[in-house]
């Protein structure tokens, strides 16, 4: 079955690590094992020879798409490694005192106004951490691959961990200051240059707590999020960009409702969150350290998940 022949709000898209493997042509003993390693959302070891040039190359990855409906992979796109376009850009060099293995996450997926993807991918090196920015477009007349490193960080080892086009054509995201553990800071990029800049107007994030998955509903125009606290509840938060603190003129942070499922609340954040062009918001998640991982739909109002498919990529969008 090709895209053409599905709805868009049935079809939704998701990257992970690239494999030889086909998952749907392989025994399910293989299947998730090479699940297990292209949907780690702890991330991807790199070898010696990828950490030399990690600043100035992307990985390689796989983008695909599927039928919500019936779980059927519609289309594979392979998107190969690529030296960023900015090498000459120059982002520090910051030895870490401690020893630790390198590796590579995927950290967002979004769709832009024009049809391209943009993957944000992190490395972790005894050198410092590396954010870099591919962008894609799947459309065969015009297919594009690009990527550009991203810089102008206010902090050393800085990581970008969640990147939305709002609706009004930024791009905006959620910068980490300690490799995805509290605290965290709003930005927004350069789509041109990958420069980061800080906005004295973007609400403040509570320095306690993990924030992720940027979201903005097509419906009401408003922008979500997920924030973990230290007692590891999941909860729903709202971007209220309209109405600002009288204290500080920042935009406000709504919290809303604690995520659970069958009742019980997570105790680990979500993977990824994406609205369908309707409205409706779905989410990635692993909630029991399984294989492969799941997708669900979110219900705002109440936090409720519920369970469509399992679903092996690590983060999703969808196209409008």
């Amino acid at each position: 079955m090709q895209e053409s022949a599905v709805q868009t709000s049935s079809i939704i898209y998701g990257v992970h690590f690239a494999t030889k493997k086909n998952l749907s042509m392989v025994s399910t003993s293989v299947a998730n094992e090479t699940a297990k390693k292209i949907c780690n959302p702890a991330g991807k070891p790199l070898h010696t020879s990828e950490v030399e040039n990690i600043a100035h190359t992307t990985p390689e990855i796989s983008l695909i798409s599927l039928d919500i409906e019936t779980g059927k992979q519609l289309s594979h796109s392979p998107i190969s490694v690529n030296t960023v376009e900015n090498k000459n850009t120059r982002t520090p060099d910051v030895h870490k005192a401690f020893h630790s293995n390198p590796y590579e996450r995927l950290t967002s997926l979004t769709h832009l106004s024009n049809g391209t993807f943009i993957i944000t991918c992190v490395a972790r090196t005894q050198n410092g951490d590396f954010n870099r920015l591919i962008f894609f477009n799947r459309d065969k007349s015009s297919r594009t691959h690009k990527a550009l490193k991203v810089w102008g960080f206010q902090q050393d080892n800085s990581t970008l961990e969640s990147l939305l086009e709002t609706q009004d054509g930024k791009l905006l995201g959620i910068v980490g200051l300690r490799g995805g553990v509290p605290p965290f800071e709003l930005a927004t990029i350069d789509y041109e240059t990958g420069k980061v800049t800080y906005d004295a107007l973007l609400p403040d994030l509570q320095p306690d707590r993990r924030y992720s998955n940027l979201a903005q509903s097509p419906v009401n125009r408003k922008i979500y999020a997920t924030s973990m606290g230290m007692g590891y509840s999941v909860h729903l938060v709202q971007l209220d960009m309209e109405n600002n603190s009288v204290m500080t003129g920042k935009a406000l942070i709504i919290k809303l409702s604690e995520l659970h499922f069958n009742n019980k609340p997570l105790e680990s954040d979500l993977l990824s969150l994406a609205f369908s062009p309707l409205g409706k918001l779905y989410a990635v998640a692993n909630l029991n350290h399984e294989p492969m991982n799941s997708l669900f739909t979110v219900d705002i109002d109440t936090g409720e998940m519920t369970l469509v498919r399992k679903l092996a990529v690590i983060k999703i969008a969808f196209a409008d």
